[in-house]
């Protein structure tokens, strides 16, 4: 396992206010105000589209490493609100699809872009249904947190292959070590030449992430 560094230059997060900045991105704490209306609106998430979760942003100091090429395809799965595909869109010129099976995070999404000033591509969508000719259209897949069930390992074995067979360059998926996603990543070393990286950042907290890495450039 490789343990990789974030470079020394990353902003600090400004912890007096309602939002977070970190690599040039703004991204919404829970007690923004335009999050706190939305959520008044809103009675359930299905899926843990609830917040902004840790592993983007360590997945974000992992890009700065390793980057899509310029103005890439990138399909961003269980984006959440979509701070890796705004980060993406803004710093790399991607072209990023966000999708999530959370129909709640569209409207959380759309307002963490509009603070970003980015326009980011949005489908309620489960990566299941994306088939072989669909990944075609991709050079880059990123996903944070979407390995947190066992019954979520096989599928995403199977979506990884396709994509692998449909030419996808880079596989990142971030997590923070849960046993469903090392059983993923034990299969991905031995079948797909896959690297496990540690990565650590210290702003705007200091946490560690495990990242997936499946670089084919």
């Amino acid at each position: 396992m490789t343990e990789l560094k974030p470079k020394k230059t990353n902003p600090v997060s400004n912890n007096n206010s309602h939002i977070i900045e970190y690599l040039n991105i703004k991204a919404l704490r829970s007690t923004h105000p335009g999050v706190r209306r939305l959520k008044r609106k809103q009675s359930i998430h299905s899926a843990h589209g609830n917040k902004v979760w840790r592993s983007s942003f360590v997945l974000m100091d992992y890009l700065t490493t390793y980057p899509p090429t310029p103005k890439a395809q990138v399909l961003d799965v269980g984006c959440g609100w979509g701070l890796i595909s705004i980060f993406l869109a803004k710093t790399f010129g991607s072209d990023v699809t966000a999708i999530d099976i959370d129909p709640g995070v569209e409207s959380f999404l759309e307002l963490q872009s509009s603070i970003n000033e980015c326009n980011i591509k949005y489908k309620e969508a489960r990566f299941e249904d994306f088939t072989h000719n669909k990944l075609a259209s991709y050079d880059t897949i990123v996903a944070a947190d979407i390995c947190f069930w066992d019954e979520m390992v096989k599928p995403l074995i199977d979506f990884i292959h396709r994509a692998i067979e449909a030419d996808v360059r880079q596989i990142y998926i971030a997590d923070p070590g849960r046993p469903p996603f090392w059983e993923l990543c034990d299969y991905s070393v031995e079948a797909f030449d896959a690297e496990i990286v540690t990565r650590r950042i210290y702003e705007p907290w200091k946490t560690e992430k495990f990242i997936l890495s499946i670089n084919r450039q």
